[in-house]
């Protein structure tokens, strides 16, 4: 039997009061953009392997109105994207899928 991952269901707030739903990859890469800080969030930041659509939760995120830029950053092999969460947000609440 194939175990599917549990992804969370996470409640933020923003300072404007506005109350922000992101379920799924997108709850779980808001978590880790909140977690990383100023630092950035990059792929390999995900226990078990970067997320093949990272962009893809990132682009959902900034669709919710969180402003999220992207750095670019030389390795062996070319680059990767490095993202910085600039919209402060509060974690309300996190329910484990």
């Amino acid at each position: 039997m194939i175990r599917k991952p549990n992804y969370p269901r996470v409640t933020a707030e923003l300072l404007d009061g506005t109350k922000i739903h992101a379920n799924g990859r997108e709850g779980e890469t808001l978590l880790r953009l909140v977690e990383k800080g100023p630092h950035g969030l990059r792929a390999y930041d995900f226990p078990g392997g970067p997320p093949f659509r990272l962009s893809a939760y990132i682009f959902d995120l900034r669709g919710m109105g969180l402003a999220i830029v992207t750095d670019r950053e030389p390795h062996a092999t070319g680059r990767h994207g490095v993202f910085t969460l600039l919209t402060p947000v509060r974690i309300l609440d996190v329910v484990e899928g």
